[in-house]
């Protein structure tokens, strides 16, 4: 019986297929430009997929070469959640702590003086916390990694007949994921923790504009940015499908409200897979910008004072909305284009227990982790 051939080839990152030509040779070039890689490459005239240790060519051992890329990147990767967390521990302390000391402490207000009112200066401090936490870690990585912004930000739609349904699918995926989070909500509330995430909306009209413009645009293009931005295009040579799941579990780990730990994983897998498929990040943008328009309506609705079975009523009709129209798209897209919408998925050479492994063994990893989880605990509020 022939044994079949194992396959080496870049053909195994199959975004790569759904990428133009002007792509293509960016990431590769990318690949290969620096002394210290973080990665793989082909070599030379041949479509064999190798690696590279900074000086040269892995040809005989290309696991090892797979495990110290491996190894580099999640350090890489680590260091930038690093900086990341101890920004949001920042933004905790700012508004758990500062409040609770009352004027022994104005140095951080008396920056913003010169706004008249409170609801300006609560707008001000949002808008400063959360791009904040979110650009300096941005800079941080791209600086290591010299990504070209054509790969970081791809903005041709090479699938077009998929990007048609992504604002139906994003209402399907905003449906689902508010279901998942309402699982979470009754799990959270049976073991005595408080999972309401409570909206503050201002009074004055162009305070409560800016807060929806930061919500529900500036904040999920510059997620988007990041984590379908460069963590996706870093983490795909070793497999699209682990790049997905990964940039999922690290969205939902470092979201700020971690009862919607459920709801921002789903989001965040879907919008990914579109991005990938599609080959546009653009794709994402707009999905993202949907959904968190979804969240900031029914939220906003919560917290407005409508009785609670009014809210229940709209909220429940308009899941059911969302759930028809991005079904009825999804099936007939299914039904004309049903190639359009797959992504093959390939083995890389470590397993997931292997790279599992190297993970949990790298210091740097593990600091993370721990930092996010007492973050975790600390943001826990009981019923």
């Amino acid at each position: 019986m022939a044994i079949k051939k194992r396959d080496n080839s870049d053909s195994r990152i199959a975004s790569l297929r759904v990428q133009d030509k002007e792509y293509n040779e960016l990431y590769r070039k990318w690949r290969i430009d620096h002394k210290k890689d973080y990665g793989f490459y082909f070599l030379d005239n041949s479509d064999e997929l190798t690696y590279r240790d900074g000086e040269g060519f892995i040809t005989e051992s290309p696991e090892a070469g797979e495990r110290s890329a491996f190894t580099e990147i999640h350090s890489l990767l680590a260091k930038f959640l690093l900086i990341y967390t101890l920004l949001n521990y920042f933004d905790w302390f700012m508004a758990n702590i500062v409040p609770a000391l009352g004027d022994s402490v104005p140095f951080f207000y008396d920056l913003l003086r010169f706004i008249s009112s409170s609801e300006q200066l609560s707008v001000a401090y949002d808008y400063i916390t959360k791009i904040l936490i979110r650009v300096p870690p941005l800079f941080y990585l791209l600086s290591k990694v010299r990504m070209p912004k054509k790969i970081i930000l791809t903005s041709k739609i090479r699938n077009k007949p998929l990007f048609n349904i992504c604002v139906p699918m994003a209402l399907l995926t905003f449906a689902i994921a508010t279901l998942l989070s309402n699982v979470q909500y009754v799990a959270a509330s049976f073991m005595g923790v408080n999972p309401n995430h409570y909206l503050w909306i201002p009074i004055d009209g162009t305070c409560r504009r800016l807060i929806i413009l930061l919500i529900v645009v500036i904040i999920p293009i510059l997620s988007e940015t990041v984590h379908h931005g460069i963590l996706l295009q870093i983490l795909k040579q070793f497999g699209d499908e682990y790049a997905l799941i990964l940039t999922s579990v690290i969205a939902a780990l470092t979201t700020e409200n971690y009862n919607s730990f459920l709801f921002i994983f789903t989001v965040m897998l879907v919008t990914g897979f579109f991005v990938v498929r599609s080959g546009s990040i653009l794709t994402g943008f707009l999905m993202r910008i949907i959904i968190s328009g979804g969240v900031y309506f029914l939220t906003a609705l919560r917290d407005s004072g409508v009785p609670y079975g009014t809210y229940i009523t709209i909220t429940a009709a308009t899941l059911l909305i969302c759930i028809i129209i991005g079904f009825t798209a999804v099936t007939s897209f299914i039904l004309r284009h049903s190639g359009k919408i797959s992504l093959p998925l390939y083995k890389m050479y470590l397993d997931s227990r292997e790279r599992l492994m190297c993970c949990l063994s790298n210091p740097t990893v593990i600091m993370w982790l721990t930092l996010t989880f007492t973050l975790m605990i600390l943001k826990v509020k009981l019923l």
